[in-house]
């Protein structure tokens, strides 16, 4: 897909975008309220199991002093449902897109970024509210906004070459989806969200677990998150650059198979 095609055609990623989040809740009674109930029933079933059955004790932020779980468990799962259900919601809608894709000339690419851009509304704004939880609990994250908009570009860009990727995979081979729920599943537990890092054993597959965890394709980005919201300080450099280099390879990787597949999208469906 070329700039230009792509911007002959911004009105109709402005319409799949709207169309998308306009119809996320449509015939529901609560609405937008149901993208925080999830987020907020998981939080309740971990903290439980956390606090209570593995009777485990949270740590405080570094140097917030912030000692509360279930907002260090938010801060790692807003973002974390962003990447999930985006790249899921994408798969299905490339899938579900074959009438729109078979009659009209348009870039194909469209209908994955029109779920990126409907998921990244949700999660900023489910993310004030989380901002506006921080400071009712003391910690002021207000400073590190700039920092957690910046983070969240990158994450954005990572999230959509893997989109991308598996969407127009998807496409030839339906196994993807079914592969994607459990290497979904397997990213989560490998990803700091419910435990902290600190707290793995110092034995070989304790310290194998936390490299994992702080330098994984996803645990990285979700460590920034917890520097800049729960900690309250900027992530490290060392850092910033290897986001960075994860978000730019798989967005260039993941628009390069996406223009290689799509071309075969129409004839395969």
């Amino acid at each position: 897909m070329s700039l230009r095609t792509a911007m002959a055609h911004r009105n109709l990623l402005y319409l799949l975008s709207l169309k998308e989040l306009r119809t996320r809740y449509k015939k529901s009674l609560l609405g937008w309220a149901w993208s925080l109930m999830n987020p907020l029933s998981q939080m309740m079933i971990f903290t439980i199991i956390f606090l209570y059955v593995f009777v485990s004790t949270p740590l405080p932020g570094d140097p917030s002093g912030l000692k509360n779980f279930p907002l260090y468990f938010l801060v790692g799962l807003l973002p974390w449902n962003f990447f999930a259900i985006t790249v899921g919601t994408a798969m299905g809608s490339v899938q579900g897109g074959a009438g729109l894709i078979k009659k009209v000339t348009f870039p194909h690419e469209h209908l994955v970024f029109s779920v990126v851009i409907a998921q990244f509304v949700t999660v900023l704004i489910e993310t004030a509210i989380l901002i506006i939880a921080l400071i009712i609990a003391g910690q002021n994250p207000l400073p590190w906004i700039p920092v957690v908009l910046a983070i969240y570009v990158l994450w954005a860009l990572f999230t959509t070459g893997v989109a991308l990727a598996l969407s127009a995979a998807n496409v030839f081979f339906h196994d993807v989806q079914y592969l994607w729920g459990i290497l979904s599943q397997v990213l989560f537990y490998a990803t700091p969200i419910l435990y902290f890092t600190q707290n793995l054993p110092d034995v070989v597959v304790g310290r194998a677990m936390k490299a994992i965890a702080n330098f994984g394709p996803t645990g990285a980005f979700i460590v920034a998150f917890h520097n800049a919201l729960y900690d309250g300080r900027v992530p490290s450099i060392g850092r910033w650059l290897y986001m960075s280099a994860l978000a730019l390879t798989s967005f260039t990787v993941g628009t390069w198979i996406f223009a290689k597949l799509s071309p075969r999208f129409a004839e395969e469906m």
